[in-house]
């Protein structure tokens, strides 16, 4: 009974020592990751001066992978130096609809066409001050100013009439009895200045993860909506007004992590 004894003790022994190896190893390679100590400047794996990167942003909890920011755009930053960087988000995204409906055969023969069309253009330029972190990560903060613009406009054309929509999506659906007009995709101009910071994790030479958040402020003007009729022209008075905005501002957290590389 005792070697028996002594046989499950040495094994546990054994496990418990590839245990403790394991961690100190993990608490060393962490010990080095987090070192503080001025390294010299051809052992960081930081990008250098003239050098580029563009990212992604992951979530690892529900699946999604996304472009860089809130507003769905492309992101690249050029180094001046190992300590400053200019930063440019882009976007230009558009949406086309058409959608028929023919009843060729018969004497009440019809035919309706709607065409929808969505235009966005967004831009934002800033600058990133990098910090002295360790070989692998770089903290920054920076600022910057963003423009977006959204149009939009729709035909529609049956048998009678044909409606033209500026500035907006027309939707007509019947509910209780009646028929109820709904807006969607309404054009707007919308300016921001964003205060961010963040950092980025060099993994290797040429890839990193990162996070960051910002406090930003914007105004969104939305852009006057007219619905026409013809061969009867008529405005609907109710989608005519010019005094619509909003101004919006307060902390964001991009919820998932910056996946990147520089080249």
């Amino acid at each position: 009974m005792v070697p028996i004894i002594y046989f499950t003790f040495g094994a546990n022994l054994i496990s418990m020592k590839k245990y403790i190896l394991i961690t100190l190893s993990v608490l060393a390679t962490l010990r080095s990751f987090a070192q503080t100590t001025p390294v010299d400047a051809s052992e960081s794996l930081k990008p250098k001066a003239k050098t580029f990167t563009t990212e992604l942003n992951v979530n690892p909890f529900n699946g999604q992978v996304s472009l860089n920011n809130s507003l769905n755009q492309i992101k690249i930053r050029y180094f001046v130096n190992p300590s400053l960087a200019v930063r440019l988000g882009f976007n230009l995204s558009r949406k086309d609809s058409t959608n028929n409906v023919n009843t060729p055969y018969g004497i009440n023969s019809s035919f309706s066409n709607d065409e929808q069309t969505s235009t966005t253009v967004g831009v934002n330029l800033g600058i990133e001050k990098h910090f002295a972190g360790t070989k692998r990560l770089s903290p920054y903060i920076g600022a910057d100013l963003s423009i977006t613009d959204k149009s939009s406009g729709q035909t529609i054309s049956n048998n009678q009439s044909t409606t033209t929509v500026t500035n907006a999506w027309y939707y007509t659906y019947y509910s209780n009895n009646s028929y109820l007009t709904q807006i969607q995709e309404n054009g707007f101009t919308r300016y921001g200045l964003n205060l961010f910071s963040g950092f980025d994790f060099y993994i290797s030479g040429h890839f990193f993860f990162g996070y960051e958040f910002d406090y930003s402020i914007s105004k969104t003007n939305w852009k006057n909506v007219s619905v026409t009729t013809t061969p009867s022209t008529t405005t609907s008075a109710a989608f005519s007004s010019t005094a619509n905005s909003m101004v919006t501002f307060g902390p964001s957290l991009m919820n998932g992590i910056r996946l990147g590389y520089s080249f």
